[in-house]
């Protein structure tokens, strides 16, 4: 009986997340037959509100890509839902799967715009940053084994990104107004602790480069070969992009 009604419930994701669920006309698309007795209108109601709420969510997360990308959007998603299968209710994750499926077609089908994809790279960033401002930090162990006694680590909230475009004028001038200027770009992404709003910023390769090292705790006295640690350290600091635990 348990194997039964698993099999049951997987062949009901199935159903609910197949492409002839959610785009066939045909009223009785073929199912599995552990399905037969449910109303087969019912279940295809429930599953196109799920791939609807599902595309909002992503919208919400790209809306200057979505908006630049204009008549072709409805297209996109389609071909996305049809590739991808819903596997988490998470907005990030969802944004997550559609970006790599974003990355994968830009690379199989060049794309009109190729400024697109450093600017879907940086709204994915942007929600990754306000996701991680909104979850608890794990309080760090100053006694844990094989821990130093003096650590940093880039903030949760600040995220490196390493653009070809400079996509920072679509955030600041519009969406059409302007076209980015086409240059490799390091960008910190970052949400200040005293601040509700993300900001954008361009840094110099030392530092870029820093704040990748840093994703987690690292004694600082590891990192002689950056020029003047110390002073850097402590600027990065003050502007809230590394935390410092001693």
């Amino acid at each position: 009986m348990p194997n039964r009604l698993l099999d049951r419930q997987v062949s009901l994701l199935e159903y609910l997340t197949s492409a002839a669920t959610l785009f066939s006309e045909e009223v009785d698309a073929p199912m599995d037959q552990s399905l037969h007795g449910i109303d087969q209108g019912l279940l295809r109601l429930e599953a196109r509100f799920c791939c609807n709420r599902r595309i909002k969510k992503i919208i919400a997360v790209f809306p200057r890509t979505f908006e630049i990308i204009g008549a072709d959007r409805g297209r996109i998603l389609r071909e996305f839902v049809e590739a991808n299968r819903q596997t988490d209710i998470n907005t990030l994750a969802n944004a997550h799967q559609f970006y790599e499926f974003f990355l994968a077609r830009s690379r199989s089908e060049a794309p009109t715009l190729p400024y697109l994809l450093d600017l879907a790279a940086c709204e994915l960033a942007i929600a990754k940053v306000r996701n991680n401002a909104e979850e608890s930090e794990k309080s760090f162990n100053l006694g844990q084994s094989g821990r130093p006694k003096t650590a940093i680590r880039r903030y949760r909230s600040v995220v490196p990104l390493r653009c070809g475009y400079d996509v920072r004028s679509i955030f600041e001038a519009g969406l059409r107004e302007v076209v980015p200027p086409k240059r490799d770009t390091l960008f910190v992404v970052n949400l200040a602790a005293d601040s509700c709003n993300v900001s954008i910023l361009e840094v110099p390769p030392g530092v870029f480069g820093l704040l990748v090292r840093l994703d987690d705790w690292v004694d600082p006295r590891t990192l002689a070969d950056v020029d003047d640690v110390e002073n850097l350290v402590s600027r990065l600091a003050a502007q809230q992009l590394i935390e410092v635990q001693a």
